[in-house]
């Protein structure tokens, strides 16, 4: 009778038969001791896709804030599995991205003001600490780094911004080269951990927001005030520059949301 239904069914039939087969072969590996490591790294890899196509729509919008993530809408929006689905959303909602919900559901996090001015300031304290670090432990390597990725980020920002998706994508690319050049000398992993959790959110805002382009003449000194600080080794500078850099881009955020919210 199975192989009556795998014989006729159609391709997604024969696909979950498969998939089931696989999964109980591996269970009863497991339990005999013979686990293996080539089956454990391929799921790992399914986790892995699950988490970072879920992470780049949530902060790409795709996903919207509030959104209940439901996981049979997400096994035909992504084409996997129910298990690497949850396994990744669990680990997203480690990063505050995603938050779970009662009777073991998840949601895209919502947005708010308060929020924003939460994550921008976190992203000042962090930041700051490890441009302040990085600005004193780089090398020679560290300021072509520097130098190269603020040149790329340059260029596009000189040919101004338009506001259709790919080009603010490509922007948002360079710019945290940029950021990340400028603070990959610094020692501390939990603080660049912590920093790199905070500044996906930033982009999120940036990204619902979609103002660069309203600010870019701005940004683009900003950007061009920090790389010289930077490179002279005018720690001083380059802390506040960050520091008021973060800030102008949070509160330009927080008016935009408020001008859409209002319609």
């Amino acid at each position: 009778m199975i192989l009556q239904i795998y014989l006729e069914g159609d391709s997604s039939v024969r696909r979950a038969f498969r998939v089931r087969m696989a999964a109980k072969s591996i269970l009863m590996d497991t339990a005999n001791g013979r686990a293996d490591p080539a089956l454990d790294a391929a799921a790992g890899s399914l986790v892995e896709a699950a988490y970072a196509r879920l992470r780049k729509d949530i902060i790409f919008g795709d996903l919207e804030p509030g959104l209940k993530l439901r996981i049979d809408d997400l096994r035909s929006r992504y084409g996997l599995g129910a298990t690497p689905l949850r396994e990744a959303l669990a680990r997203l909602s480690a990063t505050g991205l995603v938050q779970a919900t009662s009777q073991r559901g998840f949601r895209v996090t919502h947005v708010s003001a308060a929020d924003l001015d939460d994550v921008t300031e976190s992203r000042v304290s962090l930041e700051t600490e490890l441009l302040r670090a990085s600005i004193e432990n780089g090398d020679d390597a560290w300021e072509a780094r520097v130098a190269g990725t603020f040149h790329t980020l340059a260029k596009m920002e000189a040919q101004g911004l338009p506001l259709d998706a790919d080009t603010f994508t490509r922007w948002e690319h360079r710019n945290r080269a940029f950021h990340e050049a400028l603070i990959d000398c610094a020692t501390s992993r939990w603080t660049q951990l912590f920093r790199a959790t905070i500044y996906d959110h930033h982009e999120r805002y940036r990204r619902i927001a979609h103002l660069i382009a309203k600010r870019a003449p701005e940004v683009r000194r900003e950007h061009k005030q920090l790389c010289e600080a930077a490179l002279a080794r005018d720690v001083t500078t380059a802390v506040r520059v960050a520091a008021q850099h973060i800030r102008r881009t949070g509160h330009a955020i927080r008016s935009r949301l408020e001008l859409l919210a209002r319609g």
